[in-house]
């Protein structure tokens, strides 16, 4: 779903270093492949990841939770700003208390400037939908260049009209 913003992020001259599970298969970057969910493999890819290019400046990351130590790992890499991609739930206005949880994978880390991106959903005639994946890294990519500490991408509001909601 960020292959857009991967190729868009190639495309303006960035050193690109991936991973994720199929990250050796990309033709953009140097691609590591892990299981964010495995926290050993995952510490290696990240380490091999930052031996080749120095800590990153600039990291997106989506972790579909963050009950798993990678967003932490992640985080304490980072020299520069991590855009934390996350998904419709944590902008529920019934649960205010999930934004604070999901920017504590960067508390005490002066060097990692967090960013949050909450994707929402679009409305159109009839309904809403969730995002495509072109609309999903357009949106990360316009959050990167805003640098606001927030972004969400479409709307989170009324929280009611969300997709089979």
């Amino acid at each position: 779903m960020l292959s857009g913003l991967v190729e868009a992020l190639a495309g303006d001259g960035g050193r690109l270093s991936l991973l994720s599970r199929r990250a050796s298969s990309s033709t953009v970057g140097d691609g590591f492949d892990c299981d964010y969910r495995d926290d050993a493999g995952f510490a290696a890819a990240l380490g091999a990841a930052v031996a080749k290019s120095g800590p990153p400046d600039l990291a997106v990351a989506w972790f579909h939770t963050l009950k798993i130590a990678a967003p932490r790992m992640l985080a304490q890499a980072v020299r520069g700003r991590m855009i934390q991609v996350l998904g419709s739930a944590m902008g529920d206005p019934a649960h205010p208390d999930r934004l604070a949880r999901a920017a504590a994978i960067a508390d005490g880390l002066p060097d990692c400037a967090l960013r949050q991106v909450v994707l929402g959903f679009r409305m159109e005639t009839g309904g809403s939908r969730w995002h495509t994946g072109a609309e999903i890294s357009a949106g990360v990519l316009e959050a990167i260049a805003a640098d606001r500490p927030l972004t969400v991408v479409g709307q989170i509001a009324p929280w009611s009209a969300k997709p089979g909601g």
